[in-house]
């Protein structure tokens, strides 16, 4: 894990989006919709948070995760640019 401030507690960050992930799973499974994951964007008051989970070849579980101040983010350059990491990580 990369990143983090005062403000943010990654391991905290890391426990509750993975939780998110899973029940978004859970949901489309029970549902039948066969779609993947592309991004989940959570939007608070000032932040924007933008889960992607990695659908690269032993990538399964993991996902990236991006917390944005929202008054001074971009969120389609920064959808783009988790598409462009995702595409560069190697497992």
């Amino acid at each position: 894990m990369a990143g983090g401030s005062a403000e943010l507690d990654l391991t905290v960050a890391a426990a509750g989006n993975t939780d998110v992930v899973r029940a978004k799973m859970r949901t489309l499974e029970m549902l039948n919709i066969a779609d993947g994951i592309e991004d989940i964007l959570i939007t608070l008051d000032t932040q924007y948070h933008l889960i992607r989970p990695l659908g690269t070849r032993g990538g399964k579980g993991l996902f990236l995760y991006l917390a944005l101040s929202k008054s001074r983010a971009n969120l389609g350059m920064a959808r783009h640019q988790l598409r462009m990491i995702e595409s560069s990580i190697e497992i």
